[in-house]
C-alpha cells in the first residue's frame, strides 16, 4: 500500500493507490480517504480534507470545528503551522502557537501541531481498519520546495511523533507533475521526450 499526505497550510488531505487492486499497474487509481471530524458540537462527519486548525480548548478538537471554535476565540486558534515550519526568524520547536495567544494563554511548537495534524489522520486511518496501520504503510509525505533543510527535518520529526518512521518527503512541485502524468498518460507518451521542460499551472 503506497500513501500520500498533503500536510497542508490551509488544509490537509491522505490518500492511498494500492497497485495489486489496479488493472493497471503503472498508473492505478488514487483514493481519497474521508477524515472523520467533528463538524460541530456532538457531530462528526467524514470530509474529503482535514482543514489544518487546532482549537486549543477541552479535548484539542482538529479540523472543521476547531476552524469554527477558532472564529469564536480566535486567541485559542492555531492554524498556518506549516508556514511557521519554515520561518528562520522563530525558534520553530519553541511553543509560539497561537502567535496571538496572551500572557498564561495556552500554546504549542509548530511541529506539535503537525504532529497533531498527522496523528489526527493516522488515528483515522487506523480506525478505519480496513489497510492495516498507517504506520505499517510506505508514505510520502510533500513539503514545499522552499522548505529549508531544518524544515524539512522538522517535518520529518512531527512525522514521527506521529508515529510514522516508513517516510519519504516529496517536494510539491514533483508531485503536481507526477500527478499531471497519471491524468495524462497516454497523451504524456506521445508529447514528452528527454530533456523536456513541462509547466503544470491549476
Amino acid at each position: 500500500m503506497k500513501v500520500g499526505i498533503d500536510l497542508g497550510t490551509t488544509n490537509s488531505a491522505l490518500a492511498w493507490i494500492d497497485p495489486d487492486d489496479a488493472e493497471d499497474t503503472s498508473f492505478p487509481p488514487i483514493q481519497v480517504f474521508e477524515i472523520p471530524q467533528m463538524v460541530a458540537a456532538g457531530r462528526v462527519e467524514s470530509r474529503r480534507t482535514l482543514p489544518s486548525f487546532v482549537f486549543l480548548d477541552e479535548g484539542q478538537p482538529v479540523g472543521t470545528y476547531a476552524r469554527e471554535q477558532g472564529a469564536i476565540v480566535p486567541t485559542r486558534l492555531v492554524h498556518s503551522a506549516k508556514s511557521w515550519l519554515s520561518n528562520s526568524e522563530v525558534d520553530r520547536t519553541a511553543k509560539i502557537l497561537p502567535w496571538d495567544a496572551g500572557e498564561g494563554g495556552r500554546v504549542m511548537s509548530p511541529v506539535e501541531v503537525s504532529a497533531k495534524l498527522i496523528s489526527t489522520m493516522r488515528d483515522a486511518w487506523d480506525k478505519d481498519g480496513r489497510y492495516g496501520p498507517l504506520a505499517e504503510q510506505d508514505i510520502v509525505l510533500t513539503v514545499p520546495a522552499s522548505f529549508d533543510e531544518e524544515a524539512r527535518e522538522l517535518t520529518v520529526r512531527a512525522a514521527e511523533e506521529a508515529g510514522l518512521a516508513k517516510l519519504t518527503l516529496l517536494e510539491e512541485p514533483a508531485a503536481a507533475f507526477y500527478s499531471w502524468i497519471a491524468n495524462n498518460f497516454a497523451r504524456s507518451r506521445r508529447l514528452l521526450f528527454d530533456g523536456q521542460v513541462v509547466v503544470v499551472s491549476g
